[in-house]
């Protein structure tokens, strides 16, 4: 049979079978648009940031720091021709109106809050080199903000406005100086509005943030240099640029040299970590349809085996049939991958809506080619693969049954059988690896689905036994029908268990994972725990401060010095040659560390060079001791006995590791990684962290008494943090949510296949029921009997692997305590027989108005 008539053949199949084919269209249509979706929503954010990148950056090169730039470094990008900088440095900061209210939200004549934390922009020179700061009214053109804002203006954005009150032309407090708010910051070209944010904008001149003494604090901001070279470069030109400014560096360590490719790098490597996870997961909604396609092609061939004999006496050979069919597969994921990959990319521009504003509707575009492609390829490869084990029915199909209609099917082959699912397994290997990105995690995904498929279809073969058993035992003969049924060979049962079960499995453990962590978050503080942190307490004025805090009702208050260090080398080796992925975040970073008589009653000592205990760590003071916290100290590389040389102010100090400690980091408590004994730094600069239980009625109004007091210090409130990073992580479940959402739907069309494929025999059965006495009520309850408890059978297999999968990732990844939840696992039993049931009874509407005069014609 030459591939034309294969493909002409299969055509007119299709077309003489489209009742049942929209079924199998659509178990794969869901899993396509879902995967579509996925890698739709991420190349388009990816290029929305290309397209943009040079405006994201503000500039052609950039050179990053957590510290203030060093002069060596400004000098040597000075020495490049041409080049022109600008200065930005980001921080957290309160900023308040200059004449504070009566009172705070809550309180008696309460208007507002006085004062608020803010994430602070201080800039100058020519920023931004490309892109505007939107603005409202505009800046004077021809100008630049450094230029217009000087050290007595501000821009604000309309939340920071909103709180305080305030509207532009009124005055703006910040640290010690009064600013004149000239206009509402609208947007800023090298900030995306997605990811976490300590609070509202605010944008000044760098001259007015130096006048006022605010300054980033380690882990809340820092500094960047952003450089414009003259006339056009080509990226390569300026990778050039940016690695000879790398080796004109002896402090690469703890800088980051950037091109415009490299704008936003943090939202990237989320985002494409985010779109791994979330792409395996649309994939196990097409896995599933994948099943629903296989199910439904090996009903229809088995209902074809009279046409199939009939060809085989025409002369068709085997692999004839089998390229005709196989072709058939493949039309079918082409039609698939189509319809759902338009519908997967037109769904883009659901997402902004869904995430409540959490992405901005210009980062997405439904025009991405690769997604499509992608899924298209998805589509007729999880097709083509799903429908070989399906496809062995053409081999078994006996050419005698033209003449004797009973005949049984060939024995099967087992090769044919080997390579069939050796067929499927590829199948599922190949997209699992496309999807996934990393071996490992491939790997991880594919052993959970095996195993999850195992115990699935292991449940279904004990239904089928139990149904087997208990059917003679009923009393009513609609249920002993229904029970009956699910022991039938061909009924479906197989199929549908594991599909459904995929669905509600993943279903439920995004549910209980959410809970999870939605109650951590949620559930705010210990008893034990501050209600707040003070930044960048002046060491002299703590105890004021300390007093201030104890009037206004403040407990549990404490401090601790900081000083601001980086390490250079650890055991003689410098941290240059240290570099690894794991350690990069620690080694590159300024570090904040403490000096201390005594350890915080949360740290435990696990190991130390001597009879070391918390409330007297220091065995020998003059060996310079720190006690390093273990996970940390597991990072960079140290042990007992280690020497960590760093330079503080300026200075190279050397200390020797005496002691590893565990922190209890959930206490909320002031902890640091690095505790020096006091006698080694007690002469270094620093400010003082401090931490409060603050009365929740009176929060508000002791900010603003200590902004008034100590404008530079900086008040971060955990529970609005924690109100944040809740609303941000509910914005992310959604997403999956939805997905998981797509893996049921999928999951419920391959029920109905099941369904629609065996319609001609149901039919027959009703009809036949209703000639021996049976009422229509009496045969639709035996349909509901088959397809509840298909669906309950589904739901506690996927109760049971759902909350283990879902304890895994809460103990183990997010290492949350664990608790059952009894809800979710009653939901889940209810929405598995519910959905199958209204399902599989919608799918048989047709078998169930059949008159039984057409089934006793069929009989003759």
């Amino acid at each position: 049979m030459s591939p034309r008539v294969a493909l002409r053949y299969s055509l007119r199949e299709l077309r003489g079978s489209l009742g049942r084919v929209w079924v199998w269209v659509s178990c794969l249509s869901v899993g396509v648009g879902a995967v579509v979706s996925v890698a739709g929503l991420a190349s388009s954010v990816d290029g929305a940031i290309r397209g943009e990148a040079r405006k994201l950056l503000a500039a052609d090169l950039a050179v990053r720091s957590r510290s203030p730039i060093p002069e060596h470094v400004l000098e040597t990008i000075d020495g490049v021709p041409g080049a022109v900088r600008a200065e930005v440095r980001e921080m957290a900061a309160m900023v308040g109106r200059a004449s504070p209210r009566a009172a705070s939200p809550g309180e008696a004549g309460g208007e507002g809050p006085s004062s608020l934390l803010a994430e602070l922009k201080a800039v100058s020179g020519g920023y931004p080199f490309y892109g505007e700061l939107v603005t409202e009214p505009p800046l004077p053109a021809g100008t630049t903000p450094a230029d217009v804002l000087g050290d007595h203006s501000a821009l604000v954005s309309p939340e920071a406005l909103s709180r305080l009150g305030l509207e532009v032309g009124d005055d703006l407090r910040l640290g010690g100086r009064t600013l004149r708010i000239i206009a509402s910051l609208e947007g800023e070209p090298d900030r995306l509005p997605t990811g976490f944010a300590f609070g509202p904008r605010v944008v000044v001149g760098v001259a007015a943030q130096e006048a006022a003494r605010i300054f980033p604090f380690a882990g809340f901001g820092g500094y960047r240099v952003l450089v414009r070279l003259p006339g056009e470069h080509s990226l390569e030109e300026l990778e050039l640029r940016a690695n000879a400014l790398r080796g004109d560096m002896d402090d690469i360590a703890a800088l980051r040299v950037e091109t415009y490719a490299d704008a936003q790098p943090g939202i990237r490597e989320d985002l494409e970590r985010l779109s791994r996870y979330l792409g395996l997961v649309a994939l196990l909604s097409l896995l599933v349809g994948g099943v629903g396609v296989a199910q439904g092609i090996r009903a229809w061939l088995t209902q074809r085996l009279d046409a199939l004999a009939v060809l085989k006496c025409l002369g068709a050979r085997p692999r004839d049939l089998m390229r005709t069919y196989l072709v058939q597969a493949v039309l079918l994921g082409l039609a698939a991958g189509v319809i759902g990959g338009v519908a997967g990319l037109l769904s883009i521009l659901l997402v902004p809506a869904i995430l409540g504003g959490a992405l901005p509707v210009e980062a997405v575009s439904i025009w991405q080619p690769w997604a499509f492609v992608r899924g298209v390829a998805l589509g007729i490869g999880v097709s083509t693969a799903f429908s070989a084990p399906a496809l062995l029915v053409v081999l078994r199909a006996p050419p005698v049954r033209v003449f004797r209609s009973g005949a049984e099917p060939l024995p099967g082959s087992r090769l044919a059988s080997a390579l069939s699912v050796f067929a499927v397994g590829a199948g599922v290997a190949g997209s699992t690896a496309l999807q996934a990105g990393s071996l490992w995690l491939a790997l991880r995904f594919m052993g959970a689905v095996v195993a999850a498929v195992v115990a699935l279809i292991l449940a279904a073969l004990a239904l089928r036994r139990l149904a087997r058993f208990l059917a003679p035992r009923c009393r009513s003969s609609w249920l002993r029908y229904g029970v009956a049924a699910l022991a039938r060979p061909e009924s479906g049962t197989l199929a549908a268990s594991v599909a459904l079960g995929m669905g509600l499995m993943v279903l439920l453990a995004m549910f209980v994972v959410q809970g999870h962590l939605h109650d951590e978050l949620a559930a705010g503080l210990p008893d034990e725990a501050p209600s707040a942190f003070l930044l960048n307490v002046p060491a002299t004025g703590w105890r004021d401060l300390a007093g201030l805090l104890e009037r206004q009702g403040a407990e549990r208050v404490q401090s601790a010095p900081v000083v601001m260090a980086r390490v250079r080398a650890i055991d003689g080796i410098p941290v240059a040659e240290r570099l690894n992925e794991r350690n990069r975040w620690a080694l590159r970073r300024q570090l904040r560390l403490t000096f201390l008589d005594e350890l915080p009653a949360d740290n435990v000592i696990l190991e130390a060079s001597g009879p070391a205990t918390a409330s007297r760590p220091w065995v020998d003071p003059a060996l310079g001791e720190v006690s390093v916290e273990q996970d940390f100290a597991e990072t960079i590389g140290v042990s007992v006995g280690s020497t960590i040389d760093l330079e503080v102010g300026g200075r190279e100090t050397r200390i020797t590791v005496t002691s590893l400690r565990r922190v209890d980091w959930e206490g909320f408590g002031i902890n640091f990684f690095l505790v020096v004994e006091p006698a080694v730094l007690d002469w270094a600069p620093h400010t003082r962290l401090a931490a409060a239980w603050l009365p929740k009625e009176r929060e508000q109004r002791i900010q603003d008494e200590i902004y008034v007091a100590y404008p530079g210090v900086a008040v971060v409130r955990i529970r609005e943090v924690l109100q944040k990073v809740v609303d941000l992580v509910g914005n992310l479940q959604v997403g999956v949510r939805v997905l998981g959402s797509f893996t049921v739907t999928a999951a419920l069309l391959t029920l109905a296949g099941a369904v629609a494929a065996s319609s001609a025999r149901r039919g027959r059965e009703a009809a036949l029921l209703k000639t021996i006495g049976s009422t229509r009520f009496d045969v639709l309850r035996a349909f509901a009997a088959e397809y509840a408890l298909v669906g309950l059978s589904a739901a506690v297999v996927a109760a049971v692997l759902g909350s283990a999968a879902a304890w895994w990732l809460v103990t183990r990844e997010l290492e949350l305590a664990w608790s059952f939840r009894p809800w979710a696992v009653f939901g889940a039993l209810a929405a598995g027989s519910l959905l199958s049931l209204a399902t599989g009874l919608l799918a048989s509407v047709g078998a169930l108005q059949r008159p039984p005069i057409d089934s006793l014609r069929e009989a003759r």
